[in-house]
């Protein structure tokens, strides 16, 4: 029985441990209930801006509203609030091509493609398993444009906590948030 038992961990852990493919796989939509989870299961939050996505890679999955494609988008950090310091990170994201049109909120929601280049944004990132890249923690939940100075949290997707803080305050937000 314990041998069995073993087995089963073993292979579990196994299957956690995947590498991600970029033709294969499309990010995880494992959604957290907290800002405070959100901050805790980071792996990396940072302050920055999005360039242009510089890779696109079809995968071969579908969705009812089309294929399904990972975008590869440079992120210029400004600030790092937690992970090893670092002056650029690949963000990968998944998204649907050809794009849906708005009215489809739950496919863009779920597969939002890259990011807009320009603003700022406050991002919590989760590392991808064999890449040396990252995903967005909990999709829409863990992305929060800056504009005039202060985070906004993306409609009926953000947390209250993390709606109108402004950058100087990130920081102390983003520890109380993880309880240090």
């Amino acid at each position: 029985m314990a041998s069995v038992l073993l087995l089963a961990a073993i292979a579990v852990a196994g299957a956690a441990a995947a590498p991600f493919r970029l033709d294969k796989d499309v990010v995880d939509d494992t959604t957290v209930v907290s800002a405070s989870q959100l901050a805790k299961q980071a792996d990396c939050i940072a302050v920055g801006r999005f360039s242009d996505s510089d890779r696109m890679v079809l995968t071969d999955r579908t969705a009812p509203q089309g294929r399904l494609v990972n975008f590869v988008q440079p992120f210029t950090v400004e600030r790092m609030l937690k992970c090893p310091s670092s002056s650029t990170v690949r963000i990968i994201t998944t998204g649907i091509e050809p794009l849906p049109p708005p009215s489809q909120t739950e496919a863009n929601e779920r597969y939002p493609g890259a990011w807009a280049s320009g603003p700022d944004y406050l991002i919590f990132l989760k590392k991808l398993e064999g890449q040396d890249g990252y995903q967005v923690l909990g999709l829409l939940k863990g992305v929060y444009p800056i504009q005039a100075g202060k985070t906004v949290s993306l409609e009926r997707q953000g947390f209250p906590e993390l709606n109108g803080v402004s950058k100087e305050n990130l920081e102390s937000v983003v520890k109380g948030l993880e309880g240090r």
